[in-house]
């Protein structure tokens, strides 16, 4: 049965991941991914989300992790679902004006599209679609467990795992935070998901409630 370890680990961890005996091991040194704020907004037969971070310019999971840059994720679900394979919105951020296209995606039925850079975590955000104007919120500000703070409690639940990815001096992985929306009827919330990928292709993931901090998933 896995363990769960007390917070005391937190601290002994970056004691014995050392590379080369000159670095501590930082986990956010090797996030291919990372979101840090997340806004959202309800109209009319539609839903947005806008997600905020850093990730790899050469997006791979691959268990390599590489140079990063700063991204703006729109996310759009109908409740109907649309025959278009490319969908325009307009997108104002702190009163400058961007146009962008949103692609459709197949797996999930929504429409995704990324303004290229990260928008600040304070930035006023509207967006214009399918003839409605909506104000999209920073829902994170109310976030009882900060993106770092589900970093901490994800690498106490995958201590083992990621010491097995460490291997001659080396961290041989790469990491995810990303938020996970469940949506059911009225049920809405949201969850930390962090994903651990090893250089020999193994994945582990721990999914953490944003207000409890209750670690309601671990995949090993």
């Amino acid at each position: 049965m896995k363990k769960v370890f007390p917070l005391i680990f937190l601290f002994i961890l970056p004691l014995f991941l050392v590379g080369c005996g000159t670095k501590k091991f930082q986990l956010q040194d090797y996030m291919s991914e990372i979101t840090t704020s997340y806004y959202q907004a309800e109209g009319e037969g539609l839903n947005i989300s806008l997600s905020v971070g850093q990730r790899e310019i050469d997006y791979k999971v691959d268990g390599l992790h590489g140079a990063t840059c700063g991204f703006s994720l729109f996310e759009i679900k109908f409740d109907n679902i649309l025959e278009e394979n490319t969908i325009n919105i307009s997108v104002i951020i702190d009163g400058k004006d961007y146009s962008l296209v949103l692609e459709h995606n197949p797996v999930n039925n929504t429409y995704m599209g990324d303004l290229g850079f990260a928008i600040s975590n304070d930035s006023s955000v509207q967006v214009k679609v399918e003839g409605q104007t909506l104000n999209l919120t920073n829902v994170s500000d109310n976030f009882a467990v900060s993106s770092d703070e589900a970093l901490e409690k994800a690498s106490v639940v995958l201590i083992d795992e990621l010491a097995s990815c460490y291997n001659n001096g080396n961290f041989c992985g790469e990491c995810y935070l990303k938020i996970l929306n469940e949506q059911n009827g009225s049920f809405n919330e949201l969850f930390w998901c962090f994903r651990l990928v090893c250089s020999q292709g193994i994945k582990y993931d721990v999914v953490i409630n944003v207000q409890t901090g209750e670690v309601v998933g671990v995949n090993l």
